[in-house]
């Protein structure tokens, strides 16, 4: 069974991993760690372990229910560590919560016409951030072979919070909500030896050096 809400994981699967086991991901925003999720079928159908990181706590408690063999994280990525204001909302429109800072103004126009609509509620929050670079350091962790991005806006910073020198990653997913926003993170990955292998609701890149490109 695939959970990915545009296919995501049945791309990777069916073009890119192929069956491969034992391997390790890194789902940063993953939610509950099921509805929608891009790493639970890896989990479940392949032998994948991995880190979930989720800032909300009631979504985090859920994703200690649902993912109890991962390592799980309760706070936000972002290029620094410390605290943030962080957009949380309930209800109907809970999965577009994002970092305030990096909160594209048009997904705000988009929430406050779903939240009229279906009753969702709004609320700003203060939450911890992390680097991937300490929560790797952390976790001595140094290959991932995929890492997904749903953060509503915040992706670059959480990008930026890699270091590359430390940590090699096959597979880079991140949401793609406006094009615009996606191509400076494009550039930036290209510029670090990654290709653009799939672009719809998620851009997937990957490193021309993975044992799972194939020119």
């Amino acid at each position: 069974m695939f959970y990915s809400q545009d296919k995501q994981d049945e791309y990777l699967e069916t073009h890119i991993f192929k069956g491969y086991k034992n391997g390790f991901f890194m789902d940063i925003g993953s939610h509950d760690g099921k509805s929608l999720n891009n790493t639970l079928y890896f989990e479940e159908n392949n032998n994948w372990t991995g880190v979930n990181v989720e800032p909300m706590k009631k979504a985090y408690n859920d994703l200690l229910i649902n993912r109890p063999n991962c390592i799980n994280i309760n706070c936000a990525v972002y290029n620094n560590d410390g605290n943030t204001e962080f957009i949380c909302n309930t209800g109907y429109t809970q999965m577009l919560s994002g970092i305030k800072d990096t909160f594209d103004k048009r997904h705000m126009i988009r929430l406050q016409r779903e939240n009229a609509r279906y009753g969702s509620t709004t609320d700003i929050l203060e939450v911890e951030t992390k680097k991937i670079e300490t929560i790797c350091d952390t976790h001595e962790i140094s290959h991932i072979n995929y890492l997904s991005i749903d953060v509503e806006g915040a992706e670059f910073e959480v990008i930026k919070s890699i270091n590359f020198d430390k940590l090699y990653i096959d597979v880079i997913g991140f949401e793609n909500n406006y094009n615009d926003s996606a191509m400076p993170i494009i550039k930036y990955l290209k510029e670090r030896n990654y290709i653009v292998i799939h672009n719809s609701l998620d851009v997937l890149m990957i490193h021309q050096n993975s044992i799972f490109y194939q020119k």
